[in-house]
């Protein structure tokens, strides 16, 4: 899935073959065809220690 509007610099936006759901700068999903996970608060946490604005899984904003 390709990003009309370039806003954010992740490079996932602009890969074909993308490992994760969820970009973990902007959120938007970068590769529907990875099942959306149910995530723990520990892997959440771990993920705001890691400075991820939003979870690769599942896509909450972890950073306010």
């Amino acid at each position: 899935m390709r990003r009309q509007d370039n806003h954010c610099l992740n490079t996932n936006h602009s890969r074909t073959n993308v490992l994760v759901r969820f970009c973990t700068m902007c959120g938007e999903a970068v590769n529907i065809n990875i099942p959306i996970k149910n995530c723990t608060q520990d892997e959440h946490a771990e993920s705001r220690r890691d400075m991820n604005m939003h979870c690769a899984n599942c896509g909450e904003q972890l950073i306010k």
